[in-house]
């Protein structure tokens, strides 16, 4: 039986591998087979499904913004959760925004998923709110 520690690394790996197949490389495929068929997006107006999570954001964020990117700064994992603190960016010069994104795992695929963002607050700077000690 894998230890705590064993399904921890695990989670966190799950969720890498998706942010970096689904927003940075655009493998949709692959990104569905990594989530459970009645996974549970909670951003505002996805809804419950894989194929409505990949398909909708296939169409409205790839096909307005085809270069968008998610960067990882820090990640945590407890229980069954792994939470991401990243940077999105519209295009690779775009200013970027801060997310928050919390990831609920079931039988070693992603069920649910929580975000929350904001755009950069005037007079600070990305290195500011992504260094080490915030």
């Amino acid at each position: 039986m894998p230890s705590d520690a064993d399904a921890l690394k695990a989670n966190k790996e799950l969720v890498t591998e998706f942010i970096r197949r689904f927003y940075n490389e655009k493998d949709y495929d692959r990104a569905r087979a990594l989530l459970t068929e009645d996974f549970a997006n909670h951003h505002p107006g996805v809804g419950v499904g894989r194929d409505r999570t990949v398909e909708g954001f296939r169409e409205a964020a790839q096909a307005a913004f085809p270069a968008f990117s998610l960067t990882v700064v820090r990640m945590v994992a407890e229980g069954d959760q792994v939470w991401t603190h990243s940077v999105a960016r519209v295009a690779p010069t775009a200013p970027g925004s801060v997310v928050v994104d919390i990831w609920r795992i079931r039988d070693g695929r992603l069920a649910e998923h929580w975000d929350v963002g904001q755009a950069v607050p005037e007079g600070s700077t990305l290195e500011e709110l992504t260094a080490d000690g915030l």
